[in-house]
């Protein structure tokens, strides 16, 4: 095999996994804005209707794949619009558990697919918040994880508390936090207690937090930026009701870390 006979395949191999997860992402948001009932929903279908005419027509994959990413550029473009109504369908979702209504089959199924997006995007950002979330969808016998990383002795608010022995609550800073090296682990360990034991020339440091979603408990995002046209809200207590519901599992998250003495 000549090395330009490997770049062609290569290349092929390559453009097919990106034709793959383009369909799997407009397939999963055309789901999940139908399950949302967002208006955004009857694009996708269109899109979907006319990619689908181009494949049996015997239309390149490229041409299916710009129609589908046109479709998703609609979808990126309608933003404010799209958020909008996700604000006030999820505050109905809430208004609805509040009042003591069960949610239908879609809508558990919007909320579910609400936590799949929030997931992946965390993953860089806030990796360890994506990992705890991840974990969430799937049950454990012992609702207890065990995480080996270090990454989170570099917030401030733990620096602070490395020479202290035993266990303590960690008192995050919520002083300004977005700035203040403590939001990415605020966000996945808050609230938490860390231990401090000695081992030999280091020391563990063991990090345990019950990760789980409050009831009835709404953050609200982006409010400020560009007056508000990006503002959406996370309702807290709508991934609550899937775990009273038995689709989200919480548990306890231990993170172990060692470091020098």
């Amino acid at each position: 095999m000549t090395l330009k006979t490997f770049g062609q395949k290569l290349g092929y191999v390559l453009r097919t996994i990106a034709f793959i997860t383009i369909c799997l992402i407009f397939l999963f948001l055309t789901l999940w804005t139908f399950c949302y009932s967002l208006h955004v929903f009857y694009f996708f279908v269109i899109t979907l209707i006319l990619a689908s005419i181009a494949f049996f027509k015997g239309k390149s994959r490229r041409f299916v794949t710009i129609t589908l990413l046109a479709g998703l550029a609609i979808f990126a473009f309608s933003t404010p619009y799209n958020l909008r109504q996700y604000n006030r369908n999820a505050a109905a979702f809430q208004a609805q558990i509040n009042s003591g209504y069960h949610l239908r089959f879609k809508e558990k199924c919007a909320i579910y697919g609400t936590l799949l997006i929030i997931t992946v995007g965390d993953i860089i950002p806030f990796p360890e918040a994506s990992i705890q979330n991840f974990y969430l969808l799937f049950p454990k016998k012992s609702k207890t994880r065990i995480f080996y990383d270090d990454d989170y002795l570099s917030a401030p608010d733990i620096q602070a508390m490395l020479n202290r022995k035993g266990k303590n609550e960690v008192a995050w800073n919520k002083w300004g936090e977005r700035f203040n090296g403590n939001f990415r682990f605020a966000a996945a360990f808050d609230p938490s207690t860390l231990e401090i034991t000695d081992e030999g020339d280091q020391k563990k440091a063991t990090l345990v937090t019950y990760f789980h979603y409050r009831k009835n408990y709404t953050t609200h995002n982006a409010n400020h930026f560009l007056y508000g046209l990006f503002a959406f809200r996370i309702d807290e207590g709508l991934f609550w009701y899937l775990q009273h519901e038995g689709w989200l599992h919480p548990y306890t998250s231990v993170w172990i870390a060692k470091f020098k003495k």
